[in-house]
């Protein structure tokens, strides 16, 4: 008995907070499109701060028509092509 109450309990919580998340606001909006966009403006820092991390690392690094280099799990460096192909660089 206990544990179907704790059940209805969290599926109740999760309800309530959809019906939050998900209410629409005078202007339109909700409180999901505030944190979805804020997500990725996070997403697009991160990107940024990575690409700088990787030039201070690899500064000489460039594919052949500019390209980022990127490393893989194995050290191996690959750049990406026009068709989203991993190019693997020599050296």
């Amino acid at each position: 008995m206990k544990t179907s109450v704790k059940i209805l309990a969290i599926i109740a919580g999760a309800v309530g907070a959809a019906a939050l998340l998900t209410r629409k606001r005078a202007d339109g909006s909700s409180m999901f499109d505030d944190i979805s966009e804020k997500g990725r403006d996070l997403g697009g820092k991160i990107a940024k701060y990575g690409n700088q991390i990787k030039d201070k690392l690899m500064p000489d690094k460039k594919g052949p028509n500019g390209e980022n280099v990127f490393s893989d799990m194995y050290d191996r460096h690959y750049y990406i092509d026009e068709s989203d192909k991993r190019i693997y660089t020599e050296s």
